[in-house]
């Protein structure tokens, strides 16, 4: 997916730009969404970031399906204390689709979503009314309006309070209350004098249907809930600002807000019933796609690389003590994390709420925070040192105890004192050898390897390489060093390739340039450690086919493709096209794929519910409470898929 930055431009010049911004951010969309009479022609899935780097970020996910159809709209997190809302929106940004188009935004607002508040500038969600006078977030309200024009559905995703009901039950359960419902502005609409009508209740009560079919408790069933916001004598006038209503009354489009009710006992609930919602909506518009699983796992923070004053990169763990010279400008490049998507960096007392590209200068000590939203899940410590002569930086010491969840100024003027500096500076006596590379630090679908210079590591061809970092005797110990990794160049860096691929990711399959491998025979390119001309140190990368054991071709009789897979001590051979019943939770062993001659391998690629898998069998899945696809890819095209329903 390509990932284009689409403006830096800082908050503070919003209140004299406003009038340019919006027009800006609608040109820059209309120019991104590609002309509309080559719908046949597969486009490439976009990955758009407005304002990088501020408390105003904004990432925006257009996804393409290869056949032509409707383009439907899904925001979450305009109000950052609703998680079921954003972390539902979350993995439909990595969706594949057979028919139509996705425009996923997870976190419309993003600074509300990391402070774990409804919206520190008042409520987004109460500010597209037409004659909007200036918000902070105008201009996101702006890019927002411009691509609720591309959509032909709008789906607001919510957090409500209690469980609506049209008719009082109980306190929580009552009229008043937002959870567990399918909100719209009417039943119907009439768009510009009769020109379209728009049916809002037929589809909002099918959705509400279907959702409780999978619904056992009668507390957590679905209601349809009309707001009658058009009407005169509304209830609920306040609405009329609303995205939903935007898109209703101004572009003529079919809005809803999805509601899950914030009293549902566990936020895997309210994901799943966010995505039930989701899916049931692009059925019923008639978009086709791989559902995406719901996963909860606990956010892990692998490395951050920190630049100082503009030098190549260093790679720091958490709990690390990166130590500077008083004054240096440091600058967080990179979040190496388990999770991709609602990460930000604080520096604290120095920068912002999002520090990530922003050069900061410290002069005291300090932390880096790194956070998934409102979660802090690691951090760095820093720490000036007047010595004359010192090289800065130097990262040592390593504190695996779990990081407080907020560090006040006192706590950070006390860190580290000064019997802890000493032991910082002999950690780093100890740790210094005579100097030279000693590993080179790698990523190989998401797993942390080292390669030791001169060595080398077999990657099955089409796994996905991340290049982090050299790790030296000392840090700092070589100025203007590159990490290279020879027959690559980042999409980024086309135009202007500097050798240096720290930070970036290989697709082995797609990426590399079989001239620049030993022999031209595109199997093993090397990684160097590189000032200029000169290697300091090198080792390889093997690009290896999957074993025919394990991935084959199919049998002469049947000439088809197949899957096998074993579950419960049961083995089972299924061509692709299958449905097959397993039960949830069950574990499932992945065995064989066999493939129409002639097996060319290079080009396989499987994804289970949307998310690449590694290309070597055998493997152990865990089956998921929806039903997921495991597609089958070769060359870029779908040859086919087993569908998983749960038991």
């Amino acid at each position: 997916m390509r990932k284009q930055p689409v403006s830096s431009q800082p908050p503070s010049l919003i209140p004299t730009l406003t009038r340019i911004l919006h027009a800006a951010a609608a040109l820059a969309l209309l120019l991104t969404a590609g002309n509309a009479g080559a719908a046949a022609v597969p486009r490439e899935r976009q990955h758009l970031i407005f304002w990088q780097g501020t408390d105003q970020e904004l990432e925006v996910f257009k996804i393409y399906g290869r056949e032509a159809g409707p383009t439907v709209m899904i925001i979450g997190g305009i109000q950052g204390d609703e998680p079921g809302g954003f972390l539902s929106a979350d993995p439909y940004a990595d969706i594949a689709l057979k028919k139509g188009n996705l425009i996923v935004v997870p976190r419309a607002n993003f600074k509300s979503v990391v402070l774990n508040d409804r919206g520190p500038n008042g409520d987004m969600n109460r500010k597209f009314e037409d004659d909007l006078p200036h918000e902070p977030e105008s201009n996101v309200i702006a890019v927002l309006k411009s691509l609720m024009a591309e959509s032909d559905l709008l789906l607001n995703l919510h957090d409500g309070s209690g469980f609506y009901r049209p008719h009082w039950e109980s306190d929580m359960a009552n009229p008043k209350r937002y959870g567990q419902c399918i909100i719209a502005d009417t039943s119907e609409y009439i768009h510009k004098a009769g020109s379209r009508i728009v049916e809002l209740r037929k589809p909002a009560e099918e959705v509400v249907a279907r959702l409780n079919k999978e619904i056992d408790d009668p507390l957590y069933k679905y209601h349809f809930f009309n707001m009658e916001t058009v009407k005169d004598g509304t209830q609920y006038p306040e609405q009329r600002k609303s995205a939903t209503y935007y898109a209703l009354t101004r572009l003529g489009i079919p809005a809803f807000g999805i509601e899950a009710s914030k009293q549902l006992p566990s936020l895997e609930m309210k994901i799943r019933h966010h995505v039930l919602a989701i899916n049931a909506f692009l059925d019923i518009f008639g978009v086709e796609l791989e559902q995406p699983g719901i996963s909860l796992a606990k956010p892990v923070l692998g490395y951050v690389l920190i630049s100082v004053n503009k030098a190549p990169p260093v790679a720091a763990a958490a709990g690390q003590t990166l130590m500077i010279s008083p004054g240096d400008r440091v600058e967080v490049v990179h979040v190496g994390a388990s999770c991709e998507r609602g990460l930000s960096v604080e520096i604290q007392g120095f920068g912002g709420l999002n520090d990530l590209n922003r050069p900061v200068e410290i002069y005291k000590p300090t932390a880096i925070h790194v956070r998934q939203d409102s979660s802090l899940i690691g951090q760095i410590h820093v720490v000036p040192l007047r010595e004359e002569g010192k090289k800065s930086p130097v990262l040592v010491g390593e504190n695996r105890a779990a990081p407080p969840r907020r560090a006040t100024p006192a706590t950070l003027d006390m860190l580290p004192g000064t019997a802890a500096i000493a032991k910082i500076k002999e950690a780093a006596m100890q740790d210094a050898t005579a100097g030279g590379v000693l590993g080179f630090l790698i990523e190989v679908n998401g797993k942390a390897e080292e390669i030791p210079p001169g060595g080398s590591i077999d990657v099955v061809r089409g796994s996905r390489v991340k290049l982090v970092d050299v790790r030296t005797a000392r840090e700092g110990l070589y100025t203007g060093m590159v990490m290279n990794l020879r027959g690559f160049v980042p999409e980024a860096l086309k135009d202007r390739n500097t050798g240096e691929d720290r930070g970036h990711t290989a697709d082995t399959a797609w990426d590399m340039l079989p001239a620049f491998s030993e022999g031209r025979k595109g199997a093993v390119y090397a990684i160097n450690a590189e000032i200029g001309k000169r290697v300091l140190a090198s080792c390889s990368l093997r690009l290896v086919q999957p074993r025919i054991a394990q991935i084959k071709s199919a049998s002469a009789q049947t000439k088809s493709a197949s899957v096998t897979l074993r579950y419960m001590n049961t083995t089972r051979t299924l061509p692709l096209g299958s449905r097959i019943a397993i039960p949830t939770g069950a574990t499932v062993e992945l065995l064989e794929i066999a493939l129409p001659e002639p097996p060319d391998l290079t080009g396989l690629r499987l994804t289970l519910a949307g998310h690449p898998l590694p290309a070597k069998l055998p493997q152990t899945l865990t089956m998921r409470n929806i039903a997921i696809n495991l597609a089958v890819f070769h060359g870029g095209v779908l040859i086919g898929k087993i569908t998983w329903i749960p038991q």
